[in-house]
């Protein structure tokens, strides 16, 4: 069993910014520790929901998360307060509530790649289902920490990065403001 002291977890977990906890421990997939709930960063009502992750023994960084934000304005903060958990071999998918409509960006910060994408009405449950092209229907039959590891495993090995204008944060801020 994975203690979440022995994971990238660990420091948000010090600083008490994992809120409403569904899965906070290993998942069905060995070495493979999985989180899902909220995540503070910047000040505590500024949450990523809805949050899927994963990180695997024996690596530094988390490699796979998708969360929504309210604000692209915040993505800074959520990158910074995550430090040395995010790195260049993990895949980071935070859907932005005020991107405008059909945004898909890929912005650095450093070595760290951010996936951002607009929502709206839907879950990151589902817009992860459409974006991997995952059988809603086999997930239903799964456990939450099942379903993870299904969303994860697509997730980590994720390759269409060209489904995504590649910008800086600055660029991203400038199409957010241009509606």
């Amino acid at each position: 069993m994975t203690a979440i002291a022995d994971t990238p977890f660990a420091k948000l977990d010090a600083e008490g910014r994992l809120l409403k906890p569904i899965l906070n421990a290993d998942t069905h997939v060995a070495g493979r520790f999985g989180y899902r709930g909220e995540i503070s960063y910047d000040d505590p009502e500024t949450v990523l929901k809805e949050v899927f992750s994963v990180s695997e023994s024996g690596k530094p960084g988390i490699g796979f998360l998708a969360g929504s934000i309210a604000n692209y304005e915040s993505l800074p903060k959520l990158v910074e307060t995550f430090g040395p958990a995010f790195n260049e071999d993990g895949k980071y998918f935070i859907y932005i509530a005020d991107l405008p409509q059909g945004n898909r960006l890929c912005i650095r910060f450093g070595d760290v790649k951010i996936f951002a994408i607009f929502i709206d009405g839907t879950s990151v449950y589902n817009e992860l289902i459409d974006t991997f092209y995952v059988d809603k229907v086999k997930l239903k039959k799964f456990d939450t920490s099942a379903k993870l590891d299904a969303l994860a495993d697509v997730g980590l090995k994720y390759s269409s990065p060209s489904d995504y204008m590649e910008v800086s944060y600055e660029d991203g801020l400038k199409i957010k403001n241009a509606n």
